[in-house]
């Protein structure tokens, strides 16, 4: 059996990096703009932040399993808490 040798940059991990980049800048503007929604409103963009970042999670295991890089768990999951505090701020202090 022989060895697969990777010639070249992992796409799937320049991509998966821009997720987690666009991840920030959106939870980045949900808490901007959280301000100016109505309560209803602002429920549905946490709970769609939310649901975001579970998938991102999702993924972030299957990807650090699979290819070694444990280190991206870690903006991910902070990440993850980050949408859980604005969805409480959202809930409990609106």
């Amino acid at each position: 059996m022989t060895d697969f040798t990777r010639h070249g940059p992992d796409r799937l991990q320049k991509y998966f990096l821009y997720l987690i980049v666009i991840d920030w800048v959106l939870l980045a503007l949900g808490w901007y703009f959280l301000e100016r929604l109505s309560f209803s409103y602002g429920i549905v963009v946490c709970v769609m932040l939310l649901l975001y970042n579970a998938l991102l999670v999702k993924l972030c295991f299957f990807r650090a399993r699979r290819a070694s890089d444990g280190y991206l768990l870690y903006p991910v999951t902070f990440a993850c808490v980050m949408a859980g505090v604005l969805f409480g701020f959202q809930v409990f202090f609106r």
